[in-house]
């Protein structure tokens, strides 16, 4: 396993999928993001945070940002979730400010 995970491109990784193309699985992946808010949006964008399955927030400041721990199976399921916290209305920038998996 450790060989094939060393054969990874970037693209592959984050696409989740393994050297041979198959999906990555049975991973755990606990991912740290800081989101940025505007401050007039904060309130809805933890809303929808906080409805989020596998993510939980841990911190808000009055300036919008956000500290926010998300729990997935998958890499894929990261970047897709990246996605979905980029696109909320009101959100400036997510950054992934740490990553695990087992």
């Amino acid at each position: 396993m450790a060989h094939e995970q060393a054969s990874l491109s970037r693209r592959d990784l984050l696409a989740g999928r393994s050297a041979a193309g198959r999906p990555l699985e049975g991973g755990h992946h606990v991912s740290g993001l800081v989101v940025h808010a505007r401050p007039e949006r904060l309130a809805g964008v933890l809303d929808a945070l906080r409805a989020m399955p596998g993510l939980d927030v841990h911190g808000e400041s009055p300036a919008g940002k956000v500290v926010a721990t998300l729990e997935t199976p998958t890499e894929d399921d990261v970047v897709r979730r990246l996605g979905e916290i980029g696109e909320l209305l009101g959100v400036l920038s997510t950054a992934l400010v740490y990553h695990r998996f087992d």
